[in-house]
């Protein structure tokens, strides 16, 4: 990418219009700086200030290197955007990405109009095509993974059922990593019942001792956001509702007493401590060095009761890829 001064330093004539964010014929001259630059992206990258897209009011022509005002064309007859050009946003494209303005983002957006309608709720154009959870100003919050702002990013957003917007590069970086919960609230972000119906097999196969026989612990479980008291198993917990393992451990050992829950005593519970408990096949390898030493704090089970979402990464799905999105939303 070229860039240069309007007045001295590098000439006009050697900086090319276009650059690998935008194909176009003109340069844009930013007010902040003076200086001319493919677009504002290839500027902010340069530098240490952002240029606002709407200040613009001038261009040069990338074919026959003139100044002019903002407009669609140039005198000398070159299309500054041959596919779209917008005069609110400074938006100048050769190529065809169904661009379309949207006045309640006030910015452009890609992907079609009648593909969208904008929500002044989550203030974002939201997919025609499936529906959303409703969050006051969601799209003006960042990403949880990168920190980079949603509303303005480049970058296209994905929309999980919590509501919670990330961006799907991010989402996809996540579920190849065995994460399947959204960083923000900690719900699942796609369909898990696959991952659950394995759950299932891995408890079946893993029988806990007796000493643990009709041991419950209260759980809340993060998809449906319901308290129960499920059976303890060292595999994962169970919620008694939707039956999710995607649980934290909420209360303490109880037993089961006819229709009544009863606490375990202390004396019961150090006796439950020195149980060894089967190898859990979802915790990872600790260190043999370093440790607390504290067998018993380990095996009380206050740690939570969903199973390590890094075994879930063969069993997870891959719709939360980029070129597979097709709720992404994306600025241009």
């Amino acid at each position: 990418m070229a860039r240069g001064e309007v007045e001295g330093g590098v000439e006009i004539e050697e900086i090319e219009a276009g650059c690998v964010h935008y194909k176009r014929n003109c340069l844009l001259v930013a007010p902040c700086c003076d200086k001319v630059y493919p677009c504002r992206v290839c500027h902010d990258e340069e530098e240490e200030h952002t240029l606002d897209r709407k200040t613009v009011k001038k261009v040069v022509c990338g074919q026959c290197k003139t100044r002019s005002d903002i407009s669609k064309d140039c005198e000398c007859g070159a299309v500054f955007g041959e596919a779209y050009f917008c005069s609110v946003c400074r938006l100048y494209d050769n190529e065809d990405k169904k661009q379309f303005h949207c006045d309640g983002c006030s910015i452009c957006r890609v992907g079609g109009q009648d593909n969208f309608e904008h929500c002044f709720t989550c203030e974002m154009c939201m997919p025609k095509t499936s529906t959303h959870k409703c969050i006051e100003k969601s799209s003006r919050n960042n990403c949880p993974v990168c920190f980079e702002p949603i509303h303005t990013s480049r970058t296209a957003t994905h929309i999980p059922p919590c509501g919670h917007l990330i961006h799907v590069p991010c989402y996809g970086d996540m579920l190849k990593s065995g994460l399947y919960s959204c960083p923000t609230c900690g719900r699942a972000m796609q369909d898990m019942s696959d991952a659950w119906t394995h759950v299932d097999r891995e408890v079946a196969e893993t029988p806990m001792p007796a000493e643990y026989a009709n041991l419950y612990r209260e759980v809340l479980c993060k998809d449906c956001s319901k308290a129960s008291k499920t059976l303890f198993h060292i595999v994962g917990m169970k919620c008694g509702d939707c039956g999710s393992y995607n649980t934290s451990v909420e209360g303490p050992f109880q037993r089961k007493s006819g229709e009544e829950f009863v606490s375990l005593t202390d004396a019961e519970l150090q006796r439950l401590y020195t149980v060894p408990l089967p190898e859990n096949p979802h915790e990872p390898e600790e260190e043999e060095e370093g440790g607390d030493g504290d067998g018993g704090e380990e095996r009380d089970g206050d740690r939570e009761g969903s199973p390590h979402s890094s075994d879930w990464e063969d069993i997870l799905d891959d719709d939360g890829e980029e070129e597979d999105d097709q709720d992404a939303i994306s600025l241009d």
